[in-house]
């Protein structure tokens, strides 16, 4: 994507834009936020533009990489998406880190011709640069590096590696001696009932928490979805004061505010897992029919739990037989995980 007319703009000092179309999921978007930084060192002077979904651009808008939003209702057509994008200008270049041929409609519609995405659903007549994807190895099996890959193709630097993929500080520290922890809880997961790790499983690794630590005061905050506000009622009436439900009562942008009041995080692989994670909350995160080494948190502070039976990784919705990888992960292992996050608080005792 580089012509000799970008580099003269670019030493006149002119920007070169790109607009970045979104991932949807809120987990998704998250885990290509290391990309969107590579992007944003590319070029001299670089600026970038995100269009998402409305719900994400609280997120995006929080980035100190990204330059302008531009938010759309879920439900709009392609077309209409597009004359949002064409009242915000002109852009040099337009990033698809979606698979989905609407995407790549989207853009073209909003007048973005210059467009590199991979080449997957048909839609290589409306790409500029066609990226084949990448052979996964294990050190680059994550979706983090298939979002890399993407924008290392149009030249955007993906080394070194660990300035990519660092992650902010813990908005809230946990500190040696503190009376009180704020514990966030996100018990539910959208894509179904294999991803649950059982509510009262939750409830007795944050009971026993309280009962081994009887001079702190833990206070829970359980997140999700409202379609996950009865999942956070039966986790609520398991567990003492002080607890409160706020799943279905946060907007992203609510989330984000709230998690960065948290201390740690417990979780199942949700897209508020990859949220935390991004945000710098110690992040303990319960995997079942899914794959941590595709979709871990990102992040050395993080604790995963994992119990791998003769079926994992199953990727199903629904356990056709009983659950076993859940079921095999007790609430002692969830308590030795929360444990050793909160170590700093203990470690003058």
């Amino acid at each position: 994507m580089n012509s000799a007319g970008d580099t003269d703009r670019e030493a006149e000092g002119g920007h070169y834009h790109f607009l970045v179309r979104s991932p949807n999921p809120l987990g998704d978007a998250c885990m290509a936020l290391p990309s969107v930084r590579a992007l944003k060192r590319s070029r001299p002077s670089v600026r970038i533009t995100v269009c998402c979904r409305e719900n994400l651009a609280p997120m995006w808008e929080a980035r100190e990489e990204i330059d302008a939003v531009i938010p759309f209702r879920k439900g709009i057509s392609p077309l209409q998406v597009g004359k949002l994008i064409r009242s915000r200008g002109v852009f040099d270049a337009g990033v698809l880190l979606p698979n989905s041929f609407r995407s790549a409609l989207e853009l073209r519609f909003g007048g973005v011709r210059n467009l590199v995405g991979y080449n997957r659903y048909q839609r290589r007549i409306l790409l500029r640069t066609a990226v084949s994807e990448p052979a996964p190895t294990e050190e680059t099996q994550h979706h983090v590096h298939r979002y890399l890959h993407l924008v290392a193709a149009i030249g955007a630097p993906t080394e070194p590696i660990g300035e990519l993929l660092a992650i902010p500080a813990a908005p809230t520290p946990i500190t040696a001696g503190a009376k009180e922890i704020h514990l966030g809880v996100c018990p539910g997961a959208e894509y179904g009932n294999a991803k649950r790790y059982p509510i009262e499983r939750y409830a007795e690794s944050i009971e026993s928490l309280r009962r081994a630590h009887p001079d702190t005061l833990f206070s829970v905050s359980i997140f999700g979805s409202p379609a996950e506000r009865a999942i956070g009622d039966e986790l609520a009436a398991l567990l003492s004061a002080p607890r409160r439900n706020r799943a279905g009562e946060t907007s992203i942008a609510d989330l984000v505010k709230e998690l960065q009041t948290c201390h740690l995080v417990a979780t199942n692989d949700t897209g508020t897992m990859h949220l935390s994670a991004a945000l710098g909350v110690p992040t303990v995160a319960v995997f079942g029919s899914t794959e941590p080494a595709f979709t871990a948190p990102i992040g050395e502070v993080h604790r995963v739990i994992r119990h791998q039976v003769d079926c994992s990784p199953c990727f199903l919705r629904e356990c056709p037989i009983d659950y076993r990888c859940m079921l095999r992960i007790k609430p002692e292992i969830v308590l030795h995980e929360m444990e050793a996050l909160l170590a700093p608080v203990y470690s003058s005792s």
